[in-house]
Formats: C-alpha cells, sequence, structure tokens
C-alpha cells in the first residue's frame, strides 16, 4: 500500500455514532491560505449484497435524502474564566456589556440591537463548548485515576475541580448581573426576550455539564477527598433547577407529559443559540451536465462503432464473414469503451460529472465564500483505487475472505473550496469551519433478516440440548479519504476506516479500524 502523508493542521476528521439510525462525519478545516483553501473526501462504502443495495434498489436521490449537511463556523475558545475578563476585547460578555451601555444612553438603533442580539447567541455558543472541553476532561482524568487508584491523583484532581466549580461561579454571577441591566424598560423587548432565551438555555447546560461531573465522581467512590466538590456541584445543580422552575420556563423534569415539553423545549434553545454559528447553503442540482458527460461517453463509443463500420464495409462485402467478425469485435469494443470513459470520469466525479453544487454563504451579509461540489455513484469493485481496496482488505485472515464476504461498492465525493479572505473581512472571531454529514441507514435495512436467531447446541457440562438467542448482523466498512489541496502547499493525504456494524433494528455499534 503507498505510504500515506500526514494531514497537517488545515483538517481534523472524526466519525462518530449519532442515534441507532445515523452515523455523522465531522470535519473541522483550519483556513491555513489566505486566498483559497480547498480540500476532496473521497468516502467508500462497501455494502454486503444480501442487503440487496445497488443501482436499482438505491438511487442518487435515495443517498441525498438519506444525508443532512451542516456547515457552520467552529466555536471560537475562550475559557470561562476569560469570557468574563474585561480586558478580553472579543469577549462576547465584554461585547454585550458594551452595548447595553449605549442602548442605556439612548442609542437603539437596529444595528446595535442586532449586534447584542448575535454577540448573545455566539455567547452561549462559546460557554457550551467550554463546559464541554472541561466536563470530557475532567471525566476522562477520573476514570483514570480510578484504574489506578492513587489518593494522590485524586487530591490533584480534586483541587483543580473546585477551581472549575469557582470560575463556573464567577461566571453565573456575572450572568446575574446581566439580568439586572436587561431588567429595564428601556431596553428593547427582542433584547429581553433574547436574554430569556439565554439565561434558560445557560442554566440549562450548566446544571447537565456538573451533572455528569457529579455523576462521574461518585462513580469514584473516593468521597473523603471529593467532598467539597460534590457539595459545591449540588449546590450549582440544584440552584440552577430552581431558577428555571421559578422563572416558569419548561426546561426541567417533572412528569412524562412535561418530560415531553421538556425535550423539545431544549431542542428549540440549542437550536436558537446554534443559530449563531450555521452557514447558509443553497443547492443547485447539475443533472443535466451528469447526461450530458454521460452522452459525450456513449457517443464516443459508438463513433468507434460507425469508424469500425465503415472500415469493414470499404474492406469487405456485407454478407463476409470478415465483415461481421469486425462488426461483432466492433460492438463488443464500443461497449467496453462506453464503461471505460464512465470509470474515467467517475475517478473525478466532482470534476467532471458532479450531481450538484452547494454554494456556502455568510449568513450576516448573503456573500459567498465556499463553494461545494458533490456525486455518487456505484462503482465495480475492479474500479475501487489500488489504495482503498488495500485498506479494505487489511484484515483478511486469508487470502479467500473475499468470496465469503460478497460486496457492492458505491462512492460518494465531494470537493470544498473555502475563501478566507471573504470570511476575514467580517469576522475577527468565527473564522474556522466545521462541515458536518449525517447519513440515514435506514435504507440499507429493508432486506436485511431479523435482527435475532435461536441456534440449538449442546451444552457441555449438563449435556443437554440448549437454545441461544444470537443476535445477527451486517458489516459495513466505510474508507474515508481526505486529500487537501491548498494553494502553496503540497498535497497532503490521510485516511479513515470504519466498520458499522448494524442489525435490523439498526446501529449496534461503530468500530474504528485501524490501518
Amino acid at each position: 500500500m503507498a505510504v500515506l502523508e500526514e494531514l497537517n493542521d488545515f483538517l481534523d476528521s472524526e466519525i462518530r455514532f449519532h442515534d441507532k439510525q445515523r452515523f455523522e462525519m465531522k470535519l473541522d478545516i483550519e483556513l491555513s491560505s489566505p486566498k483559497k483553501n480547498s480540500y476532496k473526501v473521497e468516502t467508500y462504502f462497501f455494502i454486503p449484497k444480501a442487503l440487496n443495495i445497488g443501482p436499482r434498489s438505491y438511487s442518487k436521490t435515495d443517498f441525498y435524502d438519506n444525508t443532512q449537511r451542516y456547515i457552520r463556523f467552529k466555536t471560537p475558545q475562550i475559557s470561562l474564566l476569560k469570557l468574563i475578563d474585561p480586558e478580553i476585547e472579543v469577549s462576547p460578555f465584554n461585547r454585550i456589556r458594551k452595548k447595553i451601555s449605549l442602548i442605556l444612553g439612548g442609542n437603539k438603533d437596529v444595528k446595535t440591537v442586532n449586534s447584542v442580539y448575535n454577540e448573545f447567541k455566539l455567547f452561549g455558543c462559546m460557554i457550551k463548548s467550554e463546559l464541554k472541553d472541561y466536563g470530557s476532561f475532567f471525566i476522562k482524568e477520573l476514570n483514570e485515576v480510578s484504574v489506578a487508584s492513587r489518593e494522590e491523583n485524586y487530591l490533584i484532581l480534586a483541587k483543580n475541580l473546585i477551581v472549575f466549580i469557582e470560575d463556573s461561579k464567577k461566571l453565573i454571577s456575572k450572568i446575574d448581573v446581566l439580568r439586572s441591566e436587561l431588567s429595564q424598560p428601556i431596553i428593547p423587548l427582542k433584547l429581553r426576550e433574547t436574554f430569556g432565551f439565554f439565561e434558560e438555555y445557560f442554566s440549562l447546560i450548566m446544571e447537565e455539564a456538573f451533572t455528569h461531573l457529579l455523576d462521574a465522581v461518585q462513580k469514584t467512590g473516593y468521597s473523603e477527598g471529593f467532598s467539597e466538590c460534590e457539595m459545591e456541584m449540588k449546590r450549582i445543580i440544584s440552584s440552577q433547577n430552581k431558577f428555571r422552575r421559578d422563572k416558569n420556563y419548561f426546561s426541567f423534569i417533572k412528569d412524562e407529559r412535561h418530560n415531553e415539553v421538556f425535550v423539545y423545549r431544549r431542542g428549540v434553545l440549542k437550536k436558537f443559540i446554534s443559530s449563531a454559528l450555521y452557514l447558509k447553503v443553497e443547492v443547485f442540482e447539475r443533472k443535466a451536465l451528469s447526461q450530458v458527460l454521460l452522452g459525450i461517453a456513449a457517443g464516443l463509443a459508438m463513433l468507434f462503432a460507425v469508424i469500425a463500420t465503415i472500415y469493414a464495409q470499404s474492406k469487405f462485402s456485407l454478407n463476409s464473414w470478415p465483415f461481421v467478425f469486425i462488426l461483432v469485435v466492433s460492438y463488443i469494443f464500443k461497449d467496453r469503451i462506453k464503461d471505460w470513459l464512465k470509470v474515467f470520469f467517475s475517478r473525478s466525479m466532482v470534476k467532471w460529472i458532479s450531481d450538484r453544487q452547494v454554494e456556502i454563504l455568510d449568513p450576516l451579509n448573503d456573500k459567498k465564500i465556499g463553494v461545494l461540489k458533490e456525486a455518487f455513484t456505484f462503482i465495480s469493485s475492479s474500479s475501487v483505487p489500488v489504495d482503498i481496496s488495500n485498506i479494505r482488505n487489511l484484515d483478511n485472515i486469508t487470502s479467500i475472505d473475499e468470496d465469503g464476504k460478497p460486496e457492492r461498492v458505491f462512492k460518494h465525493e465531494k470537493k470544498v473550496v473555502l475563501f478566507p479572505g471573504k470570511i476575514l473581512k467580517f469576522h475577527e472571531r468565527r473564522k474556522n469551519i466545521t462541515d458536518i454529514m449525517r447519513f440515514n441507514i435506514g435504507g440499507f435495512t429493508a432486506h436485511a433478516d431479523d435482527s435475532l436467531v435461536k441456534h440449538r447446541y449442546l451444552e457441555g457440562e449438563s449435556g443437554d440440548i440448549e437454545t441461544a438467542i444470537c443476535p445477527r448482523v451486517y458489516h459495513i466498512n466505510v474508507i474515508v479519504k481526505y486529500v487537501c489541496l491548498s494553494a502553496g502547499q503540497s498535497e497532503k493525504i490521510d485516511y479513515d476506516r470504519i466498520r458499522i456494524i448494524l442489525s435490523k433494528d439498526g446501529i449496534a455499534r461503530i468500530e474504528d479500524v485501524k490501518i
């Protein structure tokens, strides 16, 4: 297999489970070139033939209907304590305070109000990101210390956790100050309502973050070293829950009927806050171009057949064997030429026959800041590139493994071009891009057998015939090839491979396969 080049910091990938029916591919793109950044992603799906997925049963439309795409700015990173540091000019908190001061002084123009509106949403995104990062760090450390069972490590971790708790309490107190400033009648209704959404969301994610942390701390079983941490976290959790109840917000757990409203409300708040980062996309179908290029392939193949026929007529009589022989051979080669040209086009699908083009727009000004082209096609096993084929067969135990797991292969390719100059012209914090594609495997399970099968076996100790209930699963292998094409840099290539274990009921798990 070809030596793989490491990607630079421009592209950071992650493939993860989302729910029983969907998995998610996430790319964080660092804008490195001032003029143009581009990258290409080729995704190869190896589907067991038993699932009956093929060109007739699974079309381009099916594929795109099963995908959800989100392109957004990556959340700017500022630590919790620095978010409320008056020296940090780019902090949304400080910009909100500055604009609120202007509004209290009588300046209520639309630009100022909209600026505060957007800063509140960005503030919520940044707090959520920091709470998530801190929570993941501490939970990971707690799990590792639990394995080591070393008391001094627990004590160090407890001290660090207290620092995080104190920083969070300072942030909570600063939000309380904002609440009092925004409660005055001179503040426009739009901003008072915006703050209501923000404070409910802030209270909810603060409670959730510390609930997960408290659960992780209690699972260590080392209550003595974490007693102060537990007490402080319980206070934060209880106070935030009580706050939302007292404000008659819907985002708290009560009973089955109310809990349905809770989940819905939580989703509304999350979408409202997250909208500060999401970019607009406009999709343009390009089926006509695809058909033209495929028509050209058929036309060139037909041209060969016509030339061969004319040549045969000029050399031999119509009822002679040589004429018949040349005609048959030309017909055979006509089909082969058409297939070869289709393969040629498919190797650079987004260049020649992309299915659609997506324009990426900045929602603040509707300026185009990037373009995405993508294409989908089934390919034969012989057309799978050598590097991809080698990665797919890495875990074969014997040379005849492939005969025991026949597969069909389809390929999705996308190329994204970003224009950093247009982004940096209007943004100093929201710079880098996150590209998320969520894929639904529901269409793969229609022909799957029942998820459980009974198997009779002889129980060794008792000597009785027993019945075992065995899960029936299918393995879908997905290989992703990333190619960075930034101007002024050499081409960088990297690969990911995952194995999706699924049954008729959906995704059982996703395994990362080492390559």
